[in-house]
């Protein structure tokens, strides 16, 4: 069917929805939509859970090896300076393991170690330029990527940490952001407060939720119990009305039964006593 505007643009009726079936669409969009919510709050606070868990570890917790970080034997370090560049650059997150037979370390690795650079006694990250066998031990020469001299220092193998493994790039500076006070409670106290919050609030509307149906379940039976009590109520009248009307029955019929026994024997009396009277008059005549 087509209407025609003043402008003689031609339209076609579109069929209006009934306003009980948009109702009836909405409701599953609501609950797909607070699923969804509900998702990615749970995904958030789980990777926020995660990344205070492995924060708190590292930062405050396993100091074992050497006293650096190690989970499982892994040990994260960030890159802080360019000294390694390009293999390593300042900020990424490296990942070392360790070292279970120095003797196996060789030319060209990439070491973590324990040194003092400028009278402070510092994790420092460069590859092997050589080694040395010092019997029991074995003493490290390392050198960074853009020096053409080695470190000043050699390594000592107790002062090895880790060897590297591989790199994250850029995620040693989010690493060390989430080591900072500002930090850890922006990504992480923050997102788990907002979480627990949300949840409180969800549980107290549950339990009002709750509390309601119960109030209600309870009325309702509240409300069968008092139309069974005005029904029973309503069946006793009856049955006393029937009791008083079959008594009023009977009353009525042992009423009428007895005026018809005192109407008969009226009307038997009357009839003795005419006769009689016609008997006299017969013999006086």
């Amino acid at each position: 069917m087509k209407k025609k505007l003043s402008t003689d643009t031609e339209v076609t009726d579109v069929p209006e929805v009934p306003e009980q079936d948009q109702g009836q669409d909405t409701e599953p969009k609501k609950r797909n939509v607070k699923k969804i919510i509900n998702i990615v709050v749970n995904v958030l606070l789980v990777i926020a859970i995660l990344l205070a868990a492995v924060c708190t570890y590292v930062s405050f917790v396993s100091t074992s090896g050497n006293g650096v970080p190690s989970i499982l034997g892994v040990r994260p370090f960030t890159v802080q300076t360019d000294s390694m560049y390009p293999t390593l650059k300042p900020g990424d997150l490296i990942i070392d393991v360790a070292v279970k037979d120095y003797r196996e370390l060789r030319v060209g690795d990439i070491i973590t170690y324990w040194t003092i650079i400028e009278g402070n006694r510092v994790l420092n990250t460069h590859k092997i330029a050589g080694i040395y066998d010092g019997g029991d031990y074995l003493i490290f020469e390392t050198m960074g990527e853009k020096s053409e001299q080695a470190d000043p220092l050699t390594v000592h193998e107790s002062e090895v940490v880790g060897v590297y493994k591989f790199r994250v790039p850029g995620v040693g500076k989010v690493l060390d952001y989430l080591q900072t006070p500002t930090g850890f409670m922006i990504v992480i106290v923050l997102p788990v407060l907002l979480f627990f919050i949300f949840h409180l609030v969800q549980f107290f509307r549950v339990l009002f939720e709750y509390q309601n149906v119960k109030m209600l379940i309870k009325y309702e039976q509240e409300r069968g119990r008092t139309e069974d009590l005005i029904e029973s109520q309503i069946r006793d009248e009856k049955e006393r009305e029937e009791i008083r009307r079959a008594a009023m029955e009977k009353e009525r019929a042992e009423m009428e039964a007895e005026l018809r026994e005192k109407l008969r024997a009226e009307l038997l009396a009357d009839m003795v006593k005419n006769n009689g009277e016609k008997s006299e008059d017969s013999k006086n005549k």
